[in-house]
This record gives C-alpha cells, sequence and structure tokens, in this order.
C-alpha cells in the first residue's frame, strides 16, 4: 500500500515484498514527514524490501544492493545510503570517476527511528532499534538498542544479550 506520491527510479531492480506500506505524507502520518518516499535502484543494483516493513518518508539510494528484511519499521525521514555518491579525493571528483558502495544489509524486526542515517557497508542485526537521529557508519548486532553519531550499542533490547 502506498499513501500519497512516491519518489520511483529503477534502472537496476527493486523488489517488495507483501503487506508493505509506505507512507509519503504528514496527511498519514503525524511524525512530521518532510518528502515522499524516493526509492532508487541505480544500474545494476538491486534494493529489496520484504514482507510487512512500513516506510515513512524514507530516501533509499542503492548502487550496489541494499536488503531490509521482514517486519522491519523505517521511522519519517531515515535515509539509507549504500554510497557516498562521490569520490572523496577532489582529483577523482574532477575526473568523474566512481565512488565507494557497499552493500547493506537490516535484517529482521528492525526499528529505525526518526531521521536515522544508514551508511554503505552496514548492517544492522534481528531484532534492533536504531534510535532517533543516528548515523549507522558500523554493523550493529542482533538485539541491541544503538543510538548516536556515530550509532553505538547503548544496552541489549528485551533483555536479550548485545552481540
Amino acid at each position: 500500500m502506498v499513501l500519497g506520491p512516491l519518489g520511483l527510479s529503477a534502472r537496476g531492480r527493486i523488489v517488495i515484498g507483501e503487506n508493505v506500506t509506505i507512507v509519503n505524507s504528514s496527511r498519514f502520518n503525524r511524525a512530521g514527514i518532510n518528502h515522499p518516499t524516493q526509492l532508487v535502484a541505480g544500474q545494476g543494483a538491486t534494493l529489496t524490501i520484504g514482507d510487512n516493513t512500513g516506510i515513512s518518508g524514507a530516501a533509499i539510494f542503492c548502487s550496489n544492493s541494499i536488503t531490509i528484511g521482514n517486519h522491519v519499521l523505517i521511522g519519517a525521514n531515515c535515509r539509507i545510503y549504500d554510497t557516498d555518491f562521490h569520490p572523496v579525493d577532489f582529483m577523482e571528483r574532477r575526473r568523474r570517476r566512481p565512488c565507494s558502495t557497499a552493500p547493506i544489509i537490516i535484517e529482521d524486526d528492525v526499528w529505525l527511528g526518526e531521521g536515522v542515517t544508514i551508511l554503505k557497508g552496514v548492517t544492522i542485526g534481528a531484532r534492533s532499534v536504531i534510535a532517533a537521529g543516528s548515523v549507522v557508519t558500523k554493523n550493529i548486532g542482533s538485539d541491541t538498542l544503538a543510538g548516536g553519531m556515530p550509532a553505538r550499542p547503548i544496552r541489549p533490547v528485551n533483555g536479550r544479550n548485545v552481540a
């Protein structure tokens, strides 16, 4: 189900599971969505969104591979980027060289709070929660509450051990 306008660009593959809800307007989610969800899969890239996942006004840009599991909650205004978009070295930018990319995996039952940014090469383990406004630059284990800039494990979720 898609509520409100959706930005979609698929030069690669976008695979969306069953019972996915994508909310693109504050009319349908009062959490303060700043823009419609943007789903982008570049040339040769694969973006996979699992069953029973909810997305609110996110920007998901896939140049390589992004896999989002089942029962994932992606809060308002999250950003998930498997690319740097541009090389860090200015001469490489001038020469329009390719930038660095690395796959992202978000496992089942993860909750990304409002405004979370997930950067390239990250895996977030099953049942983890990422606090609002966090920037995830390194892997987060399963059953972990993580937060901050950069995000770090804070404590176990539901009494489970932090991995």
